[in-house]
Formats: structure tokens, sequence, C-alpha cells
């Protein structure tokens, strides 16, 4: 009975991270504790877990522990990382572990990425692509306020349309299809191009909720658009 309590009681923490790796890629970082798959408790040594991950054929959703912070970000194969055992005794966040509090299965998960630069603007992407982006490219482009790329994509229209009205249809097409496909790295390439830096990645139920968990990593940061009260500055 003694021993299978101390087993309940351990937990997976990561060590050393790969250059490259999923883990690198997924933004993990060393220290960060392994919770839960799926919202099963990993009860496991990481030689076990990477095989499991190995064995995967769609994303999952793994559970971690950062900084007293509970937080999910999705996993497509193994992370590439050295884990060490550590016990609850060690993380007290982990004694009164309820996966349910931060793990819920009938829920959707969208994959969040907040891009920040000096100061505390950030940018919340939502890899989810939307469908405006497909139908409407320079109505896109304006709500995402890529002011550069909408100008040169109406001048490109205009030239066509003063060329044939057909192959201004053309061009409506074919730049509705790489716009839909490509939105996202779109996106980061135009955040990077303004000297935001990827800073984490993580997957929550809706906007919202993914604004209150950047803000718990990050007190101070800010959001436009923001569901969230003003951050309090330092004066």
């Amino acid at each position: 009975m003694n021993e299978e309590n101390v087993t309940e009681k351990l937990f997976l923490q990561i060590k050393s991270i790969r250059t490259s790796s999923n883990a690198f890629v997924m933004k993990i970082k060393e220290g960060d504790v392994i919770i839960a798959i799926d919202g099963e408790v990993i009860n496991k040594s990481y030689e076990d877990l990477s095989k499991e991950l190995g064995e995967i054929k769609e994303k999952k959703v793994i559970t971690l522990l950062r900084d007293e912070i509970f937080f999910n970000t999705f996993v497509y194969g193994p992370l590439g990382v050295i884990c060490e055992n550590i016990t609850s005794d060690q993380k007290p966040e982990l004694k009164s572990l309820n996966i349910n509090d931060h793990f819920q299965k009938d829920e959707f998960y969208t994959l969040f990425e907040v891009f920040k630069k000096r100061g505390n603007v950030a940018i919340l992407l939502n890899t989810m692509p939307s469908i405006l982006a497909s139908i409407a490219p320079p109505l896109w482009m304006l709500q995402n306020r890529l002011w550069t790329y909408f100008c040169i994509t109406i001048i490109f229209y205009f030239c066509l349309f003063m060329v044939s009205p057909w192959l201004f249809f053309i061009g409506w097409i074919l730049k509705s299809w790489y716009v839909g496909n490509s939105q996202i790295d779109l996106l980061r390439f135009f955040y990077r191009l303004n000297n935001y830096r990827l800073s984490l990645i993580f997957c929550s139920k809706n906007e919202k909720e993914a604004q209150e968990i950047a803000r718990k990593f990050d007190d101070k940061v800010d959001f436009d658009y923001s569901y969230l009260e003003p951050a309090i500055s330092e004066d």
C-alpha cells in the first residue's frame, strides 16, 4: 500500500530539451512537469511515455505545470527531452491535483501562440484558420491589420482588372486559395517582420481563456481587443 502511494505521487519533470525537437518547437521549457495526456495522469517512465507518443496517429493534449501554472498544449509525437522523476512533495501544487480542473475531455481546444516584443505589447494568434481568408483576402488582411500586404494586394487586383475582368476573377480565385491555405504562416511572418517574438504556445477553449492564461505567465502583458482589465504597469 505504501509503495502504491509513493508511485501515485511520481511525476516527470523535464531536465533537458534537444534542439529542434518537438518540445523545442512547442516552446516547452526545462523544469516543466508533465502531468497528463488527454486527461489521463501520467504514471509511467518517460521511456514508456515516449513510446506511447511515438505511436499516436493524431494530436493529443498534454497537460503541463510551469511556475505554479497548469496549461495544455497539443503534442504530435515524442517530445525529445530527458526527464527525471519528482514527487508531489517537491511541487506543492501537485498534492491536491484534480486533472478535471485543468482539462475537460468533452471540450474543443484550439492552439494559441503568443507573440511579444519589447514592452508589454503582445499578439495572441488563434491558429484556427479563418474562412474569411479563403473568401475575401483583402477583408481578412484588414481584420488582421496587414496594411502592407493589403496595399500590395489591392494594386495587384487593380492591375488585373484593368487588363481583363476575367483575369481579375482568376486572380481572385488563386489569391483566395493561396491566402486561405497559408494564412497562419503569413501572420507569423508579418509578426516576426515587425519584431514580435514567439514566446508561448498553448491550447485553450476560447480566446478569453487564452488571454487569461497568457496573463498568468506575464501579469503585465496586454492585447488589442482584450477581454481582460488593462495590466497594471509599474511607474
